[in-house]
């Protein structure tokens, strides 16, 4: 493979990784049982106050 190859390869992953990361992220973060573990912290440190 020459270099040509390499960049033809990195540039048409790179925007299909991306998302797929993105989309998993944004599916992690939403989920209902992690949302509601992620918002108790909030809630208690409001609760000190």
């Amino acid at each position: 493979m020459n270099e040509a190859d390499i960049l033809l390869v990195y540039k048409s992953l790179r925007l299909p990784i991306l998302v797929i990361a993105i989309s998993y992220i944004t599916y992690y973060v939403y989920k209902k049982r992690t949302k509601d573990e992620m918002e108790k912290p909030k809630y208690r440190m409001l609760e000190e106050d």
